[in-house]
C-alpha cells in the first residue's frame, strides 16, 4: 500500500520542475467545431495498463493531473454493463439532469446529454468487476487519504453526450471542498478524484473529456482558461481516465451526426466527505447484502476506518460498527 503523503511529495517536486509555460496556451479560444476536429500530435496524457503498479499510476497524475488506464474492463464486459444501463438510459430524455430547476445545473449538466446516476444499484459486472477491483482500490488509496476500500463513492453516474451538445465549461471537480477548507491552490493531499469509464470508444468528435494537464500544479487557480488549453482523452470501450479533483477538464462538443458518447463517472472522496448521491436512502440493505463487502463501504454501509483500524472507527451506530448493526 502507497501512503498519499507520496504522492503529495511527487506533485510539489514536479511543479518546481515545470515551466509556468508549460501547459498555459494564449491563443485564442477555438470554436468548438474546430476543437473537435483538431487532433493534437503532440500532446497526450500517459496511458498505462490496468494492474501497473500504484506508484506509477501516481506518479503520472502528479505530473499531468489525469492518467488513461487501459483494458480496465474487457469489451464483452463493457456490453454486459451497457446492458444493464440501457433501458434506464431508454427511459429518460436529453437534458434530464437539472431540468427545471432554476439553477446553473441544466446549462453544466447539458441539454443534449442524458445522465443516470446510482449506476452501481444496476449493473453486478460494474460492481464486481471494476468497483470491488483491489487494483483499483490500491490506486485510489495512493492519491487519497485512507486505506484501500475506505474511501466515500461520491457518484456513479453513466453519462451520454449526444449530438449537438456544446463543450461543458472547464472546472476542478474538487472546487467546493477546496474553498471550504482555504486549499484553492496546488499541493496538499487529494480530497476527491473521478474517473471516466468508456462504455463506448470515445473520439474527439463525439465529445471526448477534455483535459488541461498540469494544471493541478498551477501557481494561480483562480486563472481563466480556454478550450484552446485542453487536449481530448481518447479511450476505448473499457480503458479508464483516472483524474485529480484539482485538475480543470470538462466534457468535450459531440460534432457528429449519430454517435452519442457514454462514459460512466466515479468519484471517490475522503471518507467523512459527502458524497453526490445518498446511496442508503437509494439501495435497500437486503439488496446490499449481495454486494462484495468493499463496495458495501463505498456505499457507507460500513464504518470506516480512520488510522487502518478494523472495524473503522467512523460512521457508527451507538458505538456499533454499521456492518452488526446492519447485520451484514
Amino acid at each position: 500500500m502507497i501512503d498519499y503523503y507520496r504522492f503529495s511529495l511527487a506533485q510539489d517536486w514536479i511543479g518546481a520542475q515545470h515551466q509556468a509555460s508549460r501547459y498555459v496556451s494564449r491563443e485564442s479560444m477555438m470554436s468548438e467545431a474546430a476543437l473537435a476536429s483538431t487532433h493534437s500530435t503532440d500532446a497526450a496524457l500517459q496511458r498505462i495498463p490496468f494492474g501497473a503498479p500504484a506508484e506509477q499510476v501516481a506518479a503520472a497524475i502528479a505530473s499531468d493531473g489525469a492518467v488513461i488506464l487501459t483494458g480496465v474492463l474487457t469489451r464483452e464486459q463493457v456490453a454486459e454493463v451497457n446492458k444493464d444501463l440501457d433501458p434506464h438510459f431508454d427511459a429518460i430524455g436529453q437534458g434530464n439532469f437539472g431540468q427545471g430547476e432554476e439553477n446553473f445545473l441544466a446549462d453544466f449538466m447539458g441539454h443534449r446529454t442524458k445522465r443516470v446516476v446510482h449506476c452501481v444499484r444496476y449493473s453486478k459486472t460494474l460492481r464486481d468487476v471494476m468497483l470491488a477491483s483491489p487494483v483499483l482500490a490500491e490506486y485510489v488509496s495512493a492519491l487519497v487519504p485512507g486505506a484501500p476500500g475506505n474511501h466515500s463513492l461520491g457518484s456513479s453516474q453513466a453519462i451520454e453526450i449526444h449530438p449537438g451538445e456544446k463543450a461543458q465549461t472547464l472546472h476542478r471537480d474538487a472546487n467546493t471542498m477546496l474553498e471550504l477548507l482555504q486549499r484553492f491552490e496546488r499541493g496538499g493531499p487529494e480530497m476527491l478524484i473521478n474517473s471516466l469509464l468508456g462504455l463506448t470508444d470515445v473520439t474527439e468528435e463525439m465529445g471526448a473529456t477534455r483535459v488541461i494537464p498540469g494544471s493541478h500544479l498551477w501557481d494561480d487557480y483562480r486563472r481563466e482558461a480556454t478550450q484552446a488549453e485542453t487536449i481530448p482523452a481518447l479511450l476505448n470501450a473499457g480503458d479508464l481516465l483516472l483524474f485529480s479533483g484539482r485538475v480543470l477538464h470538462g466534457g468535450g462538443a459531440n460534432v457528429t451526426k449519430d454517435r452519442p458518447r457514454r462514459v460512466l463517472s466515479t468519484a471517490f472522496a475522503i471518507s467523512f466527505f459527502m458524497g453526490e448521491e445518498a446511496w442508503p436512502f437509494v439501495i435497500p440493505v437486503e439488496e446490499v447484502r449481495t454486494y462484495p463487502k468493499q463496495v458495501q463501504g463505498y456505499l457507507g454501509f460500513r464504518s470506516v476506518s480512520f488510522a487502518g483500524e478494523e472495524p473503522g472507527f467512523l460512521w457508527r451506530v451507538e458505538a456499533q460498527p454499521l456492518e452488526e448493526h446492519l447485520a451484514l
